[in-house]
């Protein structure tokens, strides 16, 4: 039996990801197009935002431990962020437009690390990887309908309209977590131990998100690539909604396949499909052929999420949850939002192909190591004895 929390979450990810998958790829193309700043730069505003995102959620998630509560920072964050998303599409220019979205992307990602060790704190070892399927699906799910909505809106009407729409489905995202989403408590952990405890989670951390600077650079790009291969507004969207389809469809049956198969196992298969997904990317001549590549793309991505995930929740120490995946969302994230500035590079070198070539290299990089540390080297979670003993709280 599902957990009902679980469903709450799963609800809220429903809606949320209207907005995160839409303003991954539209905004870009927002700021070229109507503001324009070139591609390079809007390139640039995007990752910084997601750099500045990933640098707050350790300390969110220390914050959301040291409480023994998630649901405030759920709230929170998107309170904060509401008001500067809809401010963009009125602020003059795109260096106004791109900071807005930097603050309230950065505002928004402080709760992050409380959802994902919500969801770990109300399942079992083996079934995380279901969980975390189960909310990647509801979100893909939501995505398809946000870029369904927006691509038809933005084709109609204009940009303007797609801020008031995410607006509109993030005051629904409230209301879910307002009557959804129990607040529970657990209690607190207001004792930090030692960063040298975390060498594990650091060093698992770096090796299967080196593969996400290729990631970050394909994400913020491939939009505005469809429409250089003759793709309108709408048809950018269809894009997305071919992998969102495939995460929707396929990420419950992967996440148990992972909970059965091991963490390890699923990064491999992951990392080794997003490989085969971005060669599509390189080899296309026009966008409808990037729609197959899009979904192997997010195939892979299926695998990816739930395994990382649930790796790092099985490493915490209790009473740490957060705090670790925060670390490990500061890592990923990290390397992630430089993709595109990579990639921008990459880019202004040689083109299209440079791009491609970059992110290829990147995640065949991150392959080698989950192979050569964790499957030849076996290297398991819990391997430091002191980052799984559970700090008491102060008297």
């Amino acid at each position: 039996m599902v957990d009902r929390t679980l469903v709450g979450l799963s609800l809220y990810s429903l809606l949320a990801s209207n907005r995160s998958g839409v303003y991954l790829v539209f905004f870009p193309v927002f700021l070229h197009l109507v503001d324009h700043a070139p591609i390079p730069t809007a390139l640039a505003f995007t990752s910084v935002a997601y750099v500045a995102g990933s640098l707050v959620a350790p300390l969110a998630g220390r914050w959301s431990d040291r409480l023994g509560r998630r649901r405030p920072f759920l709230v929170g964050a998107e309170l904060g962020a509401l008001p500067l998303y809809l401010s963009i599409p009125f602020l003059p220019g795109y260096l106004a437009a791109g900071l807005a979205f930097i603050a309230g992307t950065t505002i928004l990602s402080m709760g992050g690390p409380a959802l994902s060790a919500f969801v770990a704190d109300v399942t079992r070892d083996r079934q995380r990887g279901g969980a975390y399927g189960l909310l990647n699906a509801a979100s893909s799910a939501g995505s398809i309908v946000g870029f369904v909505v927006v691509g038809l809106l933005v084709l109609d009407l204009g940009f303007t309209y797609m801020f008031y729409f995410v607006a509109l489905v993030q005051a629904g995202t409230l209301g879910i977590l307002l009557i959804r989403v129990p607040d529970d408590r657990a209690v607190g952990t207001p004792l930090r131990r030692p960063l040298g405890e975390m060498k594990e989670l650091l060093f698992f951390s770096t090796t299967v998100s080196i593969r996400s600077l290729g990631a970050g650079a394909v994400g913020a790009f491939y939009g505005v690539y469809a429409a250089a291969l003759g793709a309108n507004f709408f048809e950018v969207a269809l894009v997305a909604i071919a992998g969102l389809a495939t995460m929707a469809l396929m990420s419950v049956p992967i996440g148990r396949i992972v909970d059965d198969i091991g963490e390890i196992k699923g990064l491999l298969w992951g990392t080794g499909v997003s490989i085969v997904a971005i060669a599509g990317f390189l080899v296309a001549s026009n966008w409808v052929e990037l729609l197959p590549a899009q979904a192997f793309r997010n195939l892979g991505f299926a695998f990816l999420g739930p395994a990382m995930l649930s790796w790092v929740a099985r490493l915490a120490p209790s009473g740490r949850r957060a705090e670790y995946l925060g670390v490990f969302s500061l890592i990923n994230s990290t390397l992630w939002s430089l993709g595109p500035l990579g990639g921008s590079v990459a880019l202004s070198l040689a083109g299209p192909v440079g791009l491609f070539a970059f992110a290829i290299g990147a995640t065949a990089v991150s392959l080698v190591a989950i192979e050569g540390f964790y499957t030849r080297g076996r290297r398991r979670p819990g391997s430091l004895p002191a980052a799984v003993t559970p700090v008491p709280p102060a008297s």
